[in-house]
């Protein structure tokens, strides 16, 4: 199916801020610092998670240079899929769109298990009784749809919003605990110190930092509705990760010093859900500490909203070129939005909840075990695929050394080590159980032949819309 007017997303849209604070929505930086991070401190390498923090936006920097030239060839809602598709394969191309779209889809799971859990906590401090989380989260499933149904400049305002205020609550506790000195041991840059960063327990802690950093590469996906693609969205991309690793390595950084890198992993061990919570209690006031619980709430949503639109235009990409079910592509007649990819994504999302609840009580051990490693894989195989795509783009074709070679063998180097460590770690990782990591490979190696298969079908039997992959 080829583009037409009634399939075009709404052109200049949304301008290089915008697309930042969409971005910014969907890493969701508070998530992780009260909801990971206590986990990734007891059962990673300790205080060397901030240095992590810290290595792996250094790697997605380098990432990013290769990828931020190649957005400026390459501009589609597709993103990872159409990159991915002119540099490498028509079949590739496929593949690195069903990875990206699983860890988009398996870390919105994540938030919704998350957010389900801490709304029946509230619930039941509130009145003394709580919903189950699986039903709290169907009422957070019921209005995403319609946030992310409305145009994009909406989405930006509304994340923007609410991405402001988590911001404003990190840097103000960063600057208290400095302040003041830190806690009980002072300020110290051990947390940075190669023999705590590459100590025991590397491995899970690089996971939480990739995860951690997970949607900063959604920026690539709203060029067909920004203004000037070709300048902001390599902008956006770089601002993104710049400012979530300024916030999640200092965030982390001040929170350890704030119990003291003696004290802070026994502090995770006894109360990991408190955590967060009880340092901005002690520096700031007891008042924030408890408006913390709504900052999380309102972050979970922004990144829930975030993943919902980044999936749908995925969907939408795929439908437009004919890969999967065409009416995917169909637009909202005033909102200029798939609104069939959004509601095809929210019943899934229906779907996935109800079977879950139907088998597991505690939402927090998806969202930190086999959803999120499953998140980390797919992710980290998609981005692999794109940087070997922007060498494969530019080889003829000339550019800069650095952006179009150097940059990206080097991160095809970085990425594949990172994916190697979690998959050392993966059976740690999903709790020490053998069937969910047959699960996860399974699920990973049927999703990559279902896609190469596709492709051969559709070369076969159409060879003018197999042309059409990754064409946009």
């Amino acid at each position: 199916m080829r583009d037409t007017a009634e399939q075009r997303l709404k052109a200049g849209s949304v301008g290089g801020p915008q697309i930042l604070a969409l971005v910014f929505a969907t890493t969701g930086p508070l998530i992780g610092l009260i909801g990971a991070m206590p986990v990734a401190l007891t059962q990673g390498n300790g205080i060397g998670l901030a240095g992590c923090l810290l290595l792996a936006g250094l790697v997605y920097l380098v990432f990013a240079a290769g990828f931020a030239a190649l957005t400026r060839e390459v501009v589609d809602a597709g993103a990872f899929y159409a990159c991915v598709a002119r540099g490498v394969s028509r079949p590739a191309g496929l593949v690195a769109a069903a990875l990206a779209t699983t860890a988009y889809m398996a870390l919105q799971l994540c938030c919704y298990g998350v957010i389900g859990f801490f709304i029946g906590q509230l619930s039941e401090r509130a009145w003394g009784e709580s919903l189950p989380w699986w039903f709290n989260a169907l009422l957070v499933n019921a209005v995403v749809p319609f946030c992310a149904q409305r145009n994009l400049g909406f989405a930006a305002r509304l994340l923007g919003v609410l991405s402001l205020a988590e911001v404003v609550l990190m840097a103000a506790f960063a600057v208290s605990v400095l302040w003041r000195g830190g806690g009980p041991e002072g300020l110290s840059a051990e947390p940075f110190a190669p023999s705590r960063v590459f100590s025991a327990g590397f491995g899970a802690a690089m996971v939480f930092a990739v995860a951690a950093f997970a949607g900063f590469e959604t920026a690539a996906v709203y060029g067909e509705e920004a203004r000037a693609p070709r300048r902001t969205v390599p902008r956006a991309l770089f601002a993104a990760i710049l400012a979530v690793a300024a916030t999640l390595a200092g965030s982390a950084w001040m929170l350890i010093a704030a119990y003291g890198p003696g004290e802070i992993v026994a502090a995770a061990a006894r109360d990991p859900g408190g955590l967060w919570f009880s340092a901005v209690s002690r520096f700031l006031s007891p008042d924030l500490g408890a408006a913390t619980a709504g900052l999380l709430l309102t972050s979970l949503f922004a990144s829930i909203v975030g993943l919902q639109n980044v999936v749908s235009r995925y969907l939408y990409a795929l439908g437009r070129d004919g890969a999967i079910w065409p009416a995917l592509a169909q637009m909202h007649p005033r909102q200029e939005t798939p609104y069939i990819a959004n509601l095809a994504q929210a019943s899934v999302s229906i779907l996935a909840l109800a079977g879950l609840g139907s088998i597991e009580n505690d939402p927090l051990r998806i969202a930190l075990g086999s959803a999120s490693a499953l998140a980390v894989i797919a992710l980290l195989g998609a981005q692999i695929l794109v940087s070997l795509a922007v060498i494969g783009y530019f080889r003829g074709r000339g550019g800069g050394a650095w952006s179009t070679r150097i940059a990206p063998a080097a991160s095809v180097a970085a990425l594949s080590a990172l994916l190697c460590t979690v998959l050392a770690n993966l059976r740690a990782l999903t709790g020490g159980s053998a069937a969910a990591v047959w699960a996860i490979a399974i699920a990973l190696l049927a999703l990559v032949a279902a896609c190469v298969l596709r492709a051969w079908t559709m070369r076969r039997r159409d060879p003018a819309a197999y042309a059409r992959l990754g064409g946009g």
